[in-house]
């Protein structure tokens, strides 16, 4: 059995871990301990002090110069639950950098680990294509670009293509349904659109760390035309129409062959500031009394549309869980309806409408002799067993 199917095997049936010792260096011993500790989470939640947290009413907040901060129980959340949370996630992730948990516009829990601070700048890899297709959101919202069905020929007619990819959408793109070349020797668009693809567009998912550079060369094409005033490139762009609103300052956004940021990697930041990202899908691409984006973008986005794997599908550059997860809460049983941004090395932004709840984490998962295929996985697991579990109301 590999270590990926023992892992899925503690996390599904909740046992394995009789036939070995307690030796923490070893992922699945430790993942396997642990998790068995979630059965005491109901027990904490029934007599762990609910009655001193009481849900208290609170007003509509926006990050923009700062996170607000609360104690949990002010916004539905027990604290010791949470605590507790805090203390197994570095065992679990002994190479996490941070944990937040916002609740109601509002911190709840903010841990770092490894040295790490709240001012520190992390590459978030993969989560990076989920801001580029929030920047095409906006886009589509100041008419720059008239929808997803546009062809990407159409966009950047002086590239040739191939073919078989004329009619290559960017929805296509977002939705990892493009079929051009995945490797490196790709990074150039102008190589990657005259390669034979792969697949025929629309029809196969094939996760690509290069074709979102489409989207980033059509953005800063539209910026050289002037559509975005003063912003002349795709940087300035984001700046002006989407960190700036939401109170992001990026310390590093790498650049592609063609001189061009990236559209699938490269941007670095801090945990509070993907938050925010996760802050405007949360609340439907609104931002104080600004719409950013279309109003029906993040629920197109969000949006169950190509199959992965038995956990999760894709949407517009983000993840979205198969299934709803079921979660008690003082009125009962209710299913949540999760997505979220994740990048290489355990990068994530969750996003859980229905409890008005983000959780975020950083992490370093480098080391190459264990399966990082599976980290969304076991943070989704974690989240779903760990921090649901804090939810009182």
């Amino acid at each position: 059995m590999t270590q990926k199917n023992r892992t899925w095997d503690i996390l599904e049936k909740g046992n394995g871990c009789q036939d070995h010792p307690l030796d923490f260096s070893n992922e699945t011993t430790r993942l396997g301990y642990y998790i068995g500790l979630s059965f005491l989470l109901a027990l904490l939640c029934v007599f762990g002090g609910i009655a001193q947290n009481q849900k208290q009413e609170t007003p509509e907040v926006w990050p923009t110069i700062a996170w607000p901060e609360a104690n949990p129980g002010a916004v539905g959340m027990d604290s010791t639950v949470l605590k507790t949370a805090e203390r197994i996630y570095p065992h679990l992730f002994p190479s996490g950098y941070s944990l937040l948990v916002i609740r109601n516009g509002q911190l709840v829990s903010e841990s770092y680990f490894n040295g790490q601070t709240a001012e520190t700048n992390n590459h978030i890899y993969s989560v990076t294509k989920t801001f580029v297709a929030t920047l095409l959101g906006v886009s589509v919202k100041q008419g720059w670009i008239k929808g997803v069905d546009e062809r990407v020929t159409d966009l950047l007619p002086e590239y040739p293509i191939h073919p078989k990819l004329a009619d290559l959408t960017l929805e296509d793109v977002l939705t990892h349904r493009s079929g051009v070349q995945n490797n490196k020797e790709f990074a150039d668009i102008g190589l990657l659109l005259k390669a034979e693809p792969k697949s025929i567009p629309g029809t196969t998912f094939e996760y690509s760390n290069y074709a979102p550079s489409l989207l980033t060369a059509i953005l800063g094409k539209q910026a050289k035309q002037g559509v975005s005033g003063a912003a002349s490139d795709v940087s300035s762009m984001a700046q002006k129409y989407l960190f700036d609103p939401l109170g992001i300052r990026i310390s590093e956004w790498r650049k592609g062959p063609n001189g061009v940021p990236e559209g699938g990697n490269g941007l670095h930041m801090t945990a509070r500031d993907m938050a925010r990202l996760g802050y405007l899908l949360l609340h439907n691409g609104r931002w104080e009394d600004k719409q950013l984006l279309p109003e029906n973008w993040v629920q197109e986005a969000s949006k169950y549309r190509v199959d992965f794997d038995r956990q999760k599908g894709y949407g517009y550059l983000n993840w979205v869980r198969r299934r709803p997860d079921k979660v008690n809460t003082a009125q009962g049983e209710q299913e949540v309806h999760g997505y979220f941004a994740y990048g290489h090395r355990g990068q994530y932004i969750g996003v859980y409408p229905e409890l008005d709840l983000l959780v975020i984490t950083t992490a370093d998962a480098s080391d190459p002799t264990r399966d990082t295929y599976f980290v969304p996985d076991l943070l989704h697991d974690f989240v779903r067993r760990f921090i649901f579990s804090a939810i009182m109301e």
